[in-house]
């Protein structure tokens, strides 16, 4: 009703003017004659019946001083109290101002760290102008704070639909460090989950962004994963990248000396072992790098043995006088395992680990071997035991996670006793994997029916656990077995069907090396961090447009200052105006408050 009058009364004041469009004198009369009509207008009963529009202008007045002093609030640092004062300007709610109130509400939320009603805030004020990006970016940074980088994501990508082109850029920008940072968190707790395959996806994704704060974790667990799926060339490849970033991390140096070993390049390995040396100040560590370092020597002597290019390693056997076998009058060889069950580490499938082995190294030697299992210890043939406790590999300087011991007259076993280690050597308080036992199960069977260690790195018979082995033996070391028993009979031979336990099949891993590659530190992973666009400058106050001046009109320098409401002055005395000029006011005035 208000608006209809107030057009109405520009319509006459319009009509009034236009007749006396000459003089200043004659123009003031006129102004002087709508002023008056203005006046009694006000003091009408038609503008006493809306006594709302009063009370709706106090409520914009009162919500936009508040708001305004919660901008500078904000602006100063103080966001608590700017929370105060917006919060005071949100309960005029709804006004004009109502969707800058909760955006400002919930940058100062996001600011102290108050995620719920930062996000509550943020999206009223999506609601109450739903073609501002600037709330969805709010609620990104939020998310951001939060770790919940799936709805960060999320509210990304509502803003980069954004038709600001500037904002679409940042959206964009912000997605793909989102993105990167996420890969590269969960990438790594996927290499801490053992699930290789599925973090190098991740991480592969996370080193589309380099050079990035976080390139050398991601390319450190990249070696770590790649070594892991034998993929040793790769894992050097991704290590040095590592060491690019930082030079200075010595486990990723050191999982590349591991690589290296892997790959049989031997004086590589060596010699980032070395450089291992200089970064590493842990004394006991540093004692399993040397003791390594002169292993290594060891298998660079082996590696170059003319035997590894024969077809079987029978050679070696006879040069140690190691040609022993189970004689064929003890055929089926009786196997007793203990029963012993509270060894801390023990499951019951090591028993089908041991079968396994047994059916495996009896086809191999052409069915001249056979076996069954007894359980009477003091009648058996081989006993085999597990153990927490470490071994003692008397005759070599290194840690191992099995050992055989026999008996032997005139090349022939009398006894033999295998002992399994069920803790994990290398790693504190952790027990060894289902696929490392049965590596070492197998490695430790064939010493007991008479193989010795092959110089080859990847045969299930060389000294020393290596990633190119997979924990079954090879052609060398199957035709190694077959030779040992070439004079033998044959026996009849049906493998024991309990040797392959229920359940999805085992995978075979090499048993726990001497100091294994170490798992990346992912501690030092940085989130990804961004800061809001500048601050939206502060919005006008509420006014309510005066009519458009005439072409020869100037505004009075004295005149009131928006959003001051008072009628114009009703002659020409009292205008405030200079010689010659003609000041006016605002002209909308609301009613009276009751």
């Amino acid at each position: 009703m208000f608006e209809a009058l107030g057009k109405m009364l520009l319509q006459e004041r319009e009509l009034i003017l236009k007749p006396y469009g000459g003089g200043p004198e004659r123009r003031h009369l006129a102004m002087a004659v709508w002023n008056v009509l203005l006046s009694l207008a006000l003091l009408s009963p038609l503008f006493q019946l809306s006594p709302v529009l009063a009370a709706d202008y106090q409520a914009e007045s009162q919500a936009y001083k508040l708001y305004a002093q919660g901008y500078e609030l904000y602006r100063a640092g103080s966001y608590a109290q700017a929370a105060s004062s917006l919060s005071q300007a949100a309960a005029y709610d709804p006004t004009s101002f109502s969707a800058r109130i909760h955006l400002s509400l919930a940058q100062s939320y996001q600011q102290l760290k108050s995620n719920k009603d930062a996000i509550k805030h943020a999206q009223i004020a999506q609601k109450l102008d739903p073609n501002d990006p600037y709330p969805t970016y709010i609620m990104a940074l939020v998310y951001n704070d939060m770790k919940r980088y799936d709805l960060c994501l999320s509210s990304l990508q509502r803003y980069i639909n954004s038709p600001n082109a500037t904002a679409r850029s940042e959206a964009e920008q912000m997605m793909n460090t989102v993105k990167v940072y996420t890969c590269a968190k969960d990438g790594c707790e996927k290499v801490n989950a053992g699930k290789y395959r599925e973090a190098i996806k991740l991480l592969e994704i996370a080193a589309t962004a380099d050079p990035s704060q976080n390139s050398g974790c991601i390319h450190g667990n990249l070696c770590f994963a790649y070594r892991k799926i034998k993929n040793f060339s790769r894992a050097v490849s991704e290590g040095q990248k590592a060491l690019s970033f930082d030079p200075n991390d010595a486990s990723v140096v050191y999982n590349v000396a591991i690589a290296y070993m892997d790959m049989a390049r031997f004086d590589d390995s060596i010699s980032y072992l070395q450089r291992y040396l200089t970064l590493e100040s842990d004394g006991s560590q540093r004692a399993n790098a040397q003791q390594l370092i002169s292993e290594l020597a060891q298998d660079k002597k082996k590696q170059n043995s003319p035997n590894n290019k024969l077809p079987d390693y029978l050679d070696i056997l006879k040069k140690n006088d190691h040609m022993y076998t189970w004689s064929s009058s003890r055929m089926p060889i009786k196997v007793y395992m203990s029963k012993e069950t509270n060894t801390p580490g023990y499951r019951p499938v090591f028993r089908n680990f041991v079968m396994k082995a047994l059916d495996t190294w009896c086809e191999a030697s052409g069915k001249k071997i056979n076996y069954k299992i007894t359980k009477e210890k003091d009648n058996a043939d081989i006993v085999v035991n597990w153990t927490a406790n470490a071994l003692d590999a008397s005759s070599e300087l290194r840690v191992v996670a099995g050992l055989t011991t026999f008996a032997v007259l005139e090349n022939c076993f009398t006894s033999t006793i295998v002992q399994l280690r069920t803790t994990d050597a290398f790693t504190p308080g952790a027990f060894v994997k289902d696929g490392e036992m049965a590596s070492v199960t197998m490695h430790e069977i064939g010493h007991a029916l008479g193989l010795d260690h092959s110089n080859c790195i990847s045969d299930v018979m060389y000294f020393r656990s290596n990633g190119l082995q997979n924990g079954l033996p090879t052609k060398r070391d199957r035709l190694t077995l077959a030779k040992l028993y070439g004079g033998h009979p044959s026996t009849t031979f049906v493998p024991n069907p309990e040797s392959t336990p229920a359940g999805p099949p085992v995978v075979f891993l090499p048993p726990p090396t001497f100091s294994p590659p170490k798992l990346p530190d992912n501690s030092n992973i940085v989130p990804p961090m961004f800061t809001p666009p500048p601050l939206k400058e502060k919005l006008p106050p509420p006014m309510f447009t005066p009519p458009p001046l005439l072409q020869n009109q100037k505004s009075s320098p004295n005149a009131a200052a928006i959003p001051t409401f008072i009628p114009p002055p009703l002659n020409k005395k009292n205008s405030g105006s200079k010689k010659g000029g003609e000041g006016h006011g605002p002209f909308f005035v609301p009613p009276p408050a009751r």
